[in-house]
C-alpha cells in the first residue's frame, strides 16, 4: 500500500509529493550556476586494454554459442569495466544493471516492432502504388522510437549508477522527449546542419533538467550561439568545399563534353542537355567527394561538442567543465587507423598463406578442398569481423573514452556532499528499443 504524507491540501502519497518536489526544484533552477568552491577535482580513467581484450574475447566467443544472446551479459560487463574505472578523485562509479533486465528490455521492444514491421509490409503488399508512401512512414516512426529510445535508455544507465552510494536517476516523460527531439531533428536536416545548435541545447536542456543526483537537480547552461560560433567553420568546410568542387569541376570541360561524356558511359540512354549531362556523370563522384571531407571532419566536431555539452552541464552546485582537443582527437583516430592497416596487412597476408597451405595440403582431392575452402571462408570470415570489433574497442573506442574523461574536472565538487538519497527504478525497455532499432545507443 502507498504511504501518505501530510500535504498542504491534505494526505497524498509519498510519490507524488516527491514528484511535486521535483516538480518545484526544476522550476526555480537558478538561471546560472553558482559560483564554484574549492579547487575542481579532475576525473580520471584507468582502464586498460588487457581486461578489455579478455571481455572482448569472452564476450565474442560466447556470442557465437549463444547466437548474439549473449550481447547483453557482454553489454553489462563492458558498462561495469568503464564505470568502475572512471573516478572523481579517488571515488568511482559503480554500475548494477544486469544482462537480463537488457534482455528483457529487448524483447519486450520486440513485441512492439515485429508487428509494426509487419503491418508496414502487409500494408505494402496489399497496396503496391502505396509501397513507397508506407516505407517513408514506417521508417519514420521508426526514427521516433528511436528519440524515444535515447531517452529510456538514459534513464536506464542512470537508474543503474551510482556514487558515492547514491544512484542518479531520470523523471519527466520519454514520449514528450521524443516528439521534441524528433521535431527538432527534422529542423536540423531541412536547414542543412544550421539549427543543429538550437536543437542540441534543447534536448540538453531537457535531459538535464530531468536528471538528479539524489535530490540534487541537474541543469544544462550551453547557449547555442556559442557552439554556433565554434561550429560554423566545419559547417561553412562542409558545404562550401563540395559546391567549389562541384562549379571547379564543371568548369574544367566545356558543357557539350559531359553530353558526350554520358553516351560514352551509357550509349543508350537519351540524350541530355549539358548541365543535366553533368548533374548525372560528375555529381556522384563530387558527392562522394563531400562525403569523405564530411568524415574527415568527424574528430573535430567530436571534441568541440563534447567540449562545449560538458562545459554546461550542472548537477546542484557542482560544474563540469573540459579541454578536450581537437588535436587529441584526430591523434586518437590517427592512432588507430595506423593499428587497423598494420594488423589488416598482417592478417590479409596470413589468410594468403593459409590459402595456399590448403591448396597444398588438398589440391589433389576436390572434395577435401571444397570442405577445407569452406571451413576456412567461415573461420575467416568470424575471425575478421571480430578481430576488427575488437581492435575497434581497444584502440579507438577505449582510447577515445580515456582522453575525454581525463579533460573533464568538477568545480565545486563539495556541494555534493549533503546530498540525500531519492531513487527511482527505470525499465529497460528504451536498452531494448535501441538494439532492436539499432541506433547505437552506445555504453
Amino acid at each position: 500500500m502507498t504511504e501518505a504524507v501530510q500535504g498542504p491540501w491534505g494526505q497524498r502519497s509519498t510519490a507524488s509529493a516527491v514528484a511535486a518536489a521535483e516538480m518545484a526544484a526544476r522550476n526555480h533552477l537558478p538561471a546560472a550556476p553558482p559560483p564554484a568552491g574549492g579547487a575542481p577535482v579532475q576525473i580520471g580513467f584507468s582502464g586498460r586494454g588487457g581486461p578489455l581484450f579478455g571481455l572482448l574475447f569472452k564476450g565474442f566467443f560466447l556470442q557465437l554459442v549463444t547466437l548474439g544472446i549473449y550481447r547483453f551479459w557482454l553489454t553489462t560487463d563492458l558498462r561495469r569495466f568503464y564505470w568502475s574505472n572512471t573516478a572523481v578523485g579517488s571515488e568511482a562509479f559503480t554500475y548494477t544493471g544486469t544482462g537480463m533486465e537488457l534482455l528483457k528490455g529487448f524483447l519486450f521492444a520486440l513485441a512492439i516492432l515485429v508487428p509494426l514491421q509487419a503491418f508496414g509490409f502487409f500494408l505494402a503488399l496489399g497496396l503496391p502504388s502505396a509501397e513507397s508512401v508506407v516505407t517513408i512512414a514506417v521508417t519514420f516512426i521508426l526514427l521516433f522510437l528511436g528519440q524515444y529510445a535515447v531517452y529510456a535508455s538514459r534513464r536506464y544507465r542512470l537508474a543503474r549508477t551510482s556514487w558515492r552510494g547514491l544512484r542518479l536517476r531520470m523523471t519527466g516523460s520519454a514520449w514528450t522527449y521524443a516528439i521534441k527531439a524528433f521535431g527538432l531533428w527534422l529542423l536540423v536536416i531541412v536547414t542543412l546542419g544550421i539549427a543543429y545548435p538550437y536543437a542540441t541545447t534543447v534536448v540538453e536542456r531537457i535531459k538535464m533538467r530531468e536528471t538528479f543526483y539524489g535530490d540534487a537537480p541537474g541543469d544544462f547552461v550551453g547557449r547555442p550561439g556559442e557552439l554556433m560560433r565554434r561550429l560554423w567553420p566545419l559547417w561553412l568546410i562542409a558545404i562550401a568545399v563540395p559546391i567549389g568542387l562541384a562549379a571547379a569541376v564543371y568548369a574544367s570541360a566545356p558543357p557539350e563534353a559531359w553530353a558526350y561524356m554520358l553516351s560514352r558511359i551509357e550509349p543508350e540512354a537519351p540524350a541530355l542537355p549539358p548541365h543535366l549531362a553533368f548533374l548525372t556523370v560528375a555529381v556522384p563522384g563530387v558527392l562522394g567527394a563531400g562525403a569523405l571531407i564530411i568524415l574527415l571532419l568527424v574528430p573535430a566536431f567530436q571534441a568541440i561538442t563534447f567540449r562545449w555539452r560538458t562545459g554546461g552541464m550542472r548537477l546542484g552546485g557542482a560544474a563540469l567543465s573540459s579541454d578536450f582537443r581537437i588535436g587529441t582527437a584526430y591523434r586518437v583516430y590517427l592512432v588507430a587507423m595506423l593499428i587497423f592497416s598494420v594488423l589488416g596487412t598482417a592478417a590479409g597476408i596470413a589468410a594468403t598463406l593459409a590459402a595456399g597451405g590448403a591448396y597444398l595440403a588438398f589440391g589433389s582431392s576436390t572434395t577435401g578442398l571444397g570442405v577445407m575452402l569452406i571451413i576456412f571462408v567461415v573461420i575467416g570470415y568470424l575471425a575478421l569481423i571480430g578481430g576488427f570489433w575488437m581492435i575497434k574497442q581497444i584502440f579507438l573506442d577505449l582510447p577515445m573514452f580515456r582522453a575525454k574523461m581525463n579533460s573533464v574536472a568538477v568545480s565545486n565538487l563539495a556541494s555534493l556532499d549533503e546530498v540525500h538519497a531519492r531513487n527511482v527504478d527505470a525499465s529497460a525497455l528504451g536498452e531494448g528499443l535501441g538494439s532492436a532499432v539499432d541506433f547505437g545507443i552506445g555504453l
